[in-house]
């Protein structure tokens, strides 16, 4: 019996933990890739993002990246931020498909 409601018990703590996860590493601002090259020196550019509201479909091609920090639409990220995604930004790329939770892909 005491086996049995440590089970439960687990069980009940992992479900209500998972509950409280997001999709994202940070909260959700979203900042939009706004060039059309595939190059890496412009997917690693934090010129070529800006914050919008808008999200991306799916697709093989980098269309942006969630950050922490809720700048004014139009805006580039924090440089810290930025800077901490720019190797997963390039290996999303080169992959087709994010590399974490925090890129966003389009066709």
């Amino acid at each position: 019996m005491k086996k049995q409601f440590l089970g439960l018990a687990a069980i009940v703590i992992a479900v209500s933990a998972s509950a409280f996860t997001t999709t994202h590493k940070y909260s959700t601002y979203f900042y939009r890739y706004t060039s059309s090259s595939h190059a890496q020196t412009d997917i690693q550019n934090i010129s070529n993002y800006v914050r919008q509201d808008l999200t991306c479909g799916d697709g093989a091609n980098v269309c942006g990246v969630y950050l922490a920090t809720n700048k004014p639409t139009g805006q580039q990220p924090v440089t810290s931020e930025f800077n901490s995604e720019q190797s997963a930004l390039w290996a999303s790329q080169q992959n087709g498909s994010p590399s974490d939770a925090n890129i966003d892909m389009k066709e």
